[in-house]
């Protein structure tokens, strides 16, 4: 789609009735970069790989790719950051690929955080595999069983994996393997590092340890190689996810292709939302195709996709359109039919895919002109990385289309599109001393300990709280112990609920948002349809049916006690904190109410309460004056804003509150017990949230807090309710001054001393 002409393609949107007059719509465009070239291939790599790539049509190479090549074949471990589509598949394969050409008999693994990712790195190394008589293989959930048993025999140069298989299979089954692959492992590449943050990434983190310490009692020490599109802290993220020094090759603004923006908060009434947003993301397919333009339509739901196939490919044929040229693609498809899906995306075959999260990592899909998203995905780093499925090179056009959901975050981006244009690198958060994860984790290092005691050196590899845990006398377990089995390497702490409409599955639910918004009696909305909850079951939320007119409000009392301090700092009558919370929260009664008339219906609840222990928090202690009491609540929202800007935390990882009474204060915690590393970073990182949160209600024009600035998404506490915009800048500006000529406390051998 080179020449894009976003005019004539607005004007394709509201022909097919994707876009109309009343909605509110923001465009923008990211300018394109030209790359710059290396003056050869690094004259230590291997001439047959050299002569490899030469024949792929790849005479020199990009000057980062010959950078990160240069320092892995120098024995360091490497983590390349640079953006999606700059060539980091071909910046770890070459050096891995040397690696096994100058080593008879060894092995390399590839970790993946998806399946789809795997299939497709490896079709790309394969043309270079193929002339240096290398062979590779997935090993994952889409591997059969025989072919399984034959790897774990016979295991190829090059395995592709993903983390519950390293933790199952390479750990948990490890004597079934032959045991020449391990012994001989010399490189381990780590893609897509970015994914690895939060929970998902405590967990990882642990996970390589004591993959690592099972390499070392074995006598190996692999090359590691990581990469990632979207990270400010390489260095600090791959250090706390492997727990290994590694040397880093930053390339930020290397390459770019151009890219239009296109935000629209569409007019819908709220009670039909979903059924008419999901029509405009249909008619918006259908003038993709027309036009010939291909498209990948990221949606929130299978639901969302099953519903938009069946109706996109009649109305197809109604328009004399071919509609095999419209496709699905999600997790549940057999692993044979995705990679069949992903094959007819890249010859062109199909033209429009619908599909959910799992072709957001870096898949490369040639040929793409742009990508539609059916409401703002979990994080802005998700969102990025959806982004970039189009336009793989810096010579190719691309659009995004974002369609915002009745949310009040997705709303904010339609109306910040310039703030998330010029959205800084993520601060990627990983806390590998999580106590509830090092508990999961702990019967698995136990069981592969084989009942021998740890050396002062394994603390190096483990990690000091890891290693302080670990049992002092271990014993060798049974044969058939498996307790690898048991981790959730993906999932968070705390139930899940399913939401259930009589037979159907809608979604799921957290423990919080349970409790929160999903209270017996409430009118529950989910994509824009309104439930009433009906009962709460053990592992369900049963929903029916409500009218669309009804809301419910309701009264919470929420009770929060500083626990424990980790770390602070004083400014005057100000103090800075990150430390641990517990917190009850109390349900006081709902009342449901006629929109129409505002008329209340009924009336309900019971006194309930919800409580969370050790919870990771920052805070900030304010003066106990006017200014301070005024501005608190639209402080702790400005705070909570300006995160989504430097921390990658999902919308749901945290929570803020604020409170105006004797002890003034705004606190920003995290929704898992023991800590994700969320909290930690936004005691580092919190005057840059603060300034961004600042100018986005500044730059708004409303008088007292919007959807665009500062509204918060729920009022679930007095202090949330009503929100002076004016007072928490000034309260703001007063915070920031401050800070700037340093601290007179800082927190030292547990507690607050003077400087």
């Amino acid at each position: 789609m080179d020449g894009f002409d976003l005019d004539e393609f607005l004007a394709q949107l509201s022909k097919f009735d994707a876009l109309r007059a009343d909605d509110t719509i923001k465009t923008g465009t990211v300018d394109r970069i030209r790359p710059a070239l290396a003056d050869g291939w690094p004259q230590e790599l291997d001439v047959s790989v050299r002569e490899a790539l030469a024949a792929m049509g790849i005479p020199v190479p990009y000057q980062h790719q010959a950078e990160a090549i240069s320092k892995s074949l120098t024995g360091c471990d490497v983590v390349l950051e640079s953006p999606t589509a700059s060539g980091k598949t071909l910046a770890f394969a070459a050096p891995m690929l040397h690696s096994l050409v100058r080593n008879e008999g060894s092995h390399a693994m590839m970790i993946y955080p998806m399946k789809a990712l795997a299939f497709d790195q490896r079709s790309q190394i394969e043309q270079l595999c193929e002339p240096l008589n290398i062979h590779s293989w997935p090993y994952d959930g889409d591997t059969a069983d025989d072919v399984k048993k034959m790897l774990r025999q016979q295991p190829p140069q090059i395995l592709l994996t993903n983390p519950e298989y390293l933790n199952m299979s390479f750990l948990g089954s490890r004597g079934s393997w032959h045991p020449d692959f391990l012994r001989n492992l010399r490189y381990v590449v780590i893609d897509e590092m970015h994914e690895y943050r939060g929970f998902f990434g405590g967990n990882m983190a642990l996970l390589l340890r004591r993959f690592f310490f099972h390499l070392n009692r074995i006598g190996v020490t692999p090359r590691v190689f990581l990469s990632t599109a979207t990270c400010a802290n390489p260095q600090e993220h791959a250090k706390s996810l492997t727990g290994r020094d590694v040397e880093v090759i930053s390339a930020r603004r290397v390459l770019r292709p151009e890219r239009r923006f296109i935000f629209v908060n569409p007019d819908i009434p709220d009670f039909r939302y979903r059924e008419i947003l999901q029509l405009r993301v249909e008619q918006a397919a259908l003038a993709a195709l027309e036009a010939d333009i291909r498209i990948l339509v990221f949606c929130p739901t299978k639901r969302f996709i099953a519903d938009a196939l069946i109706n996109s490919r009649r109305k197809a044929a109604d328009l004399g359109l071919d509609p095999d040229r419209i496709s699905e693609y999600h997790a549940d498809l057999k692993g044979e039919t995705r990679q069949e899906i992903q094959e007819k995306i890249k010859i062109g075959d199909v033209g429009v895919v619908f599909t959910t999260n799992a072709l957001e990592l870096g898949v490369d899909i040639g040929g793409l002109d742009g990508v539609v998203l059916a409401g703002f995905p979990s994080s802005v780093m998700s969102a990025w990385q959806q982004i970039g499925r189009a336009g793989r090179g810096w010579d190719k056009d691309a659009f995004v289309l974002f369609y915002a959901m009745n949310d009040p975050i997705d709303r904010f981006f339609v109306g910040n599109l310039h703030a998330f244009l010029e959205k800084p690198f993520d601060e990627l958060v990983v806390d590998p001393s999580n106590e509830q994860i090092i508990e999961n984790h702990m019967p698995s290092l136990d069981e592969e300990m084989e009942g021998e005691q740890l050396s002062p050196s394994d603390e190096d590899i483990l990690g000091e709280t890891f290693f302080d845990a670990a049992p002092k006398n271990p014993v060798k377990q049974p044969k058939g112990f498996f307790p690898q089995g048991r981790i959730n390497m993906r999932g968070g702490i705390g139930q899940s609920y399913l939401l259930r409409s009589g037979n159907e599955e809608l979604g799921q639910i957290g423990t919080m948002r349970r409790f929160r918004e999903a209270y017996i009696g409430a009118i529950f909305p989910f994509f824009g349809k309104r439930y009433r909850v009906h009962a709460h079951e053990a592992d369900a939320v049963a929903l029916v049916d409500a009218d669309p007119n009804l809301k419910t409000e309701a009264g919470f009392y929420t009770a929060l006690f500083p626990n424990d301090l980790f770390d602070g700092c004083g400014y005057g009558d100000v103090e800075v904190l990150y430390g641990s919370i517990n917190i009850q929260m109390n349900f006081t009664g709902y009342r449901l109410i006629d929109e129409r008339t505002g008329q209340v219906k009924d009336a309900g609840g019971s006194n309930e309460a919800l409580y969370q222990n050790n919870l990771h928090a920052f805070w900030i202690n304010l003066p106990n004056d006017g200014v301070a009491k005024a501005g608190a609540g639209a402080l702790e929202h400005m705070l909570r804003v300006g995160a989504m800007f430097v921390i990658p935390a999902d919308r749901f990882d945290t929570s803020t509150f604020s409170r105006a009474n004797d002890e003034c204060a705004a606190f920003c915690y995290e929704n898992y017990s023991g800590g994700i590393g969320v909290a930690k970073k936004m005691f580092s990182v919190w005057q840059t949230a603060l300034q961004k949160g600042m100018e986005i209600a500044s730059s708004c024009g409303c008088a007292s807090g919007c959807q665009n600035c500062i509204e918060p998404a729920k009022a679930y506490d007095i202090s949330n309710a009503i929100i002076d915009k004016v007072c928490g800048v000034d309260l703001a500006s007063h915070l920031l001054k401050a800070v700037k000529g340093g601290p007179d406390r800082i927190f030292r051998d547990g507690r607050m001393v003077a400087v």
